[in-house]
This record gives structure tokens, sequence and C-alpha cells, in this order.
């Protein structure tokens, strides 16, 4: 009995364990779901199959270890029937977009112009529409539980980009050979690529449109995080972005590492002389000068391996984690991130390696980050209509503000 109404679990074996996460549950014959609230008007939904349930049974924590194929196919089945539409659409459309319109409209400015003044249109009512959803949203104490592990995460790459900007700067001018002209080297991608797009001009096309960049990436995570807004995905905004901004930190890391230890030659010979000044005599005015510039264009040897290649795979990660099923968007993002490397090293922005190491290892990353905010066990349970909205936190919405305000920075002061 609970305030004068009776409370009835079924099925019996329901077992609820606080775990730091969030709440767990085991539902009878049924896979573990959680959820970050200790809500009452919850329901659990899930279903699994009976050996998973008698695994549960046998545990001493009363939880999964470790699901089977099958079993781990129709949890992602089931997660994906949670999913909407209407995100797959949105992403896939900003994605096409533009090379659509350079196929239709080639060298018309005029309707370029326009078609730009309709995308400015466009963002500001997006803008103005998400900040209504935020004003809505119903589930807010599902954001809530994930908010301090998000700032941790989001403080730890805040600190780990400042200490990069700097060291971009040092393995830059402290090149022995920074003023001479020093070949690059040669990259087997770039010479074939350019040797096709001489012979096919749908190969020149592909190799030199603009289809894609950071902003594109970049807009399609905070798609997702958003989507929860309109309960595209039964996941929490923050506890997605927790993942992704660890992995940012955690692969910048990995790949300081590889370009402080071996300096290679820049593709594009003599860069030291056209962007950056003269070392100056002491070190700490050396270091000193690294903090004087955001440096998201990089340095002036090869940065082993991209950094923009590795912010760009965490957008088709993310959508294959936790917008599962069969996606049009995750597909796109995919071919948008083949091109976007293909461009770069015909660019000579940097060569292929850079691009294969930067996808290899940050998605290595990202799967050994999957403790920061696991795709099955964090499953949000479905709220029965007519539950009660959760209370808007003013400190949450200046979080978001100041941490788009931040990415901002990053990704459009420092030309990224």
């Amino acid at each position: 009995m609970e305030s004068g109404h009776d409370v009835i679990i079924t099925p019996t074996d329901l077992v609820a364990g606080h775990e730091a996460r969030g709440v767990r549950r085991r539902v009878g014959a049924g896979f573990i779901s959680s959820t970050t609230i200790n809500d009452p008007h919850e329901v659990a939904v899930f279903t699994g199959d009976a050996a998973g349930a008698s695994a549960a049974r046998g545990g001493g924590s009363g939880f999964v270890p470790e699901l089977n194929s099958g079993s781990r196919h129709s949890a992602r089945h089931h997660i994906a029937t949670r999913c909407g539409r209407g995100l797959d659409v949105a992403a896939t459309g900003v994605f096409l977009l533009q090379p659509t319109f350079l196929v239709l409209l080639p060298g018309m400015e005029i309707l370029r112009g326009l078609l730009g003044g309709l995308t400015n249109a466009a963002a500001v009512l997006g803008m103005l529409l998400l900040a209504y959803r935020i004003l809505i949203f119903r589930r807010w104490r599902d954001e809530h539980a994930q908010v301090p592990r998000f700032v941790i995460c989001f403080l730890v790459m805040v600190l780990e980009l400042s200490i990069e900007n700097c060291v971009v700067w040092l393995v830059s001018a402290w090149d022995q050979r920074k003023y001479d002209n020093v070949p690059g080297l040669q990259d087997n991608v770039a010479i074939a690529v350019n040797a096709l797009s001489v012979i096919s001009p749908l190969a020149r096309w592909l190799a030199t449109c603009r289809a894609a960049n950071i902003l594109h990436f970049f807009g399609a995570l905070l798609a997702l995080a958003f989507s929860v807004l309109w309960d595209q995905v039964p996941y929490s905004g923050f506890g997605i972005m927790a993942r992704v901004v660890l992995t940012v930190a955690a692969s910048r890391v990995l790949r300081m590492a590889c370009f402080m230890a071996t300096v290679l030659p820049n593709p594009r010979p003599g860069c030291y002389r056209r962007r950056f000044p003269p070392v100056p005599p002491g070190l700490w005015d050396t270091i000193k000068l690294g903090y004087t510039t955001i440096r998201g264009f990089g340095g002036c040897n090869d940065l082993i391996f991209s950094g923009h290649g590795a912010f760009w795979v965490l957008a088709p990660l993310a959508f294959r984690t936790y917008y599962p099923g069969r996606r049009l968007s995750t597909w796109v993002l995919w071919l948008a991130l083949a091109h976007a490397c293909v461009r770069d090293v015909v660019d000579e922005q940097h060569y292929s390696v850079d691009m294969l190491l930067a996808i290899v290892v940050t998605w290595a990353v990202w799967d050994w980050l999957a403790w920061v905010y696991p795709a099955r066990e964090s499953v949000l349970l479905h709220r029965p209509v007519g539950s009660p909205p959760d209370r808007l936190n003013p400190g949450v919405v200046g979080l978001i503000l100041i941490c788009l305000a931040i990415a901002g920075v990053i990704v459009i002061g420092g030309n990224a």
C-alpha cells in the first residue's frame, strides 16, 4: 500500500538495483533495461528470451553479464522500434541537400545565394523550435541524472584541447627542418584519385565537391543529442554527448603522442614560413605563444593522425550506436565521411594514412569507452501517457548554452 493506493509490481521477480548511472531492472523473462530515475509512473516494456532470464536468475548481481548474439540482435531490434523516423529524414536531408543543389545549380550564383539565405532562415527557425521543445520537454530528470557525468567528460575534453592547441605549435616550432622545402611523402591514394580524375569527369567532380564539412558532422551529433526532445531515441542527450566528448579527448591524447613522437613533413612544403612566426628565444615564451591562437587548422608538419577525421567519424559511430536499425542517415554519414577523407587527401591537408588511422583509432576508443554510456543498459523506460512532467532546471539550460558557445568557439572560431 502506497499513498492509499495499491501498488502491484509484475512480474513478481522484478529486481531494482541502484547504481551510479541510474536504476536497472530485470523483468521476468526479459533482458535488462535501465532508467536514470526512480519513477513510479514508469513501465518496463522490454522483452527477451528465456535464456537471458535464466542467466539473470543465476547471477549473484541479478543482471545479465553478457547476451548471446541472438539476444543482442533482439535487443537492438527492440531499441530500433523505440526510435522515430524524423531524425533519419532530417539528418539525411542536411547531408544530401548541398551536393544536390551543386549538381542541379552549377554556376548559378544568384540561386546559390538565395539558397544560402533560405538555409540561414531555416537555421533561425530551427533554433526557435529547439527553444520551444526545451521548455515543454517532459523528461528532464532523465537528463539531470547524466549531467554530472557529461560535465566531467566535457571538462576533460576542454583541458585536452587546450594542451593540444599548444602542442600543435610546439611540434612545428621544434621541427629542425621547418625552414627547408622538404618534399611531401608519396601518397598512393592521392595519386590514384588524381589519375582517375583525369579520365573521369564524375571522379573529378567527386574529388573536388565540397559536400560536407566539420559543421555538417557537428550538426549531426547535435541533432542526435537534441532528438530526445522529440522522443526520437530512448536515451539521454547528455549521456550520449558524454561518451562523444570523452572519445574526443582520449583519441586526441593518442594523436598528440603520435605526432610528437615522429615529425613527418607537411604535404605542402614551405608551410611554416607562410603561417607561423619565428620561434622566440626562451622556452616559456615559446610555450606562451602556443596559447595566443586557436589552432583548429593544424600545424605545419603532418599531424598523424587527422584530428578532423577523428571528429568526423564520431557522427556515424554515434548514430550506429544510439540510433539502431536500417537508417539511411547512418549510411549517408559513412559515405560523407569517406568522401571528406578522400577530399582532404586530394587537397593535401593530410596523407591517406592519417585519415585511415583517424577512423580506426577513434572507432577503437569509442568501443573502449562504452562504459561511459552503454547503449544496451542505458535505454530509458516508457512513461505512460498522462504522467506528470518534470520540472525544468534553468541551470541545465544555462549549461547547454555555455557548452554550445564553447563548441562554437572551437569549431567556428578556430577555423576547424
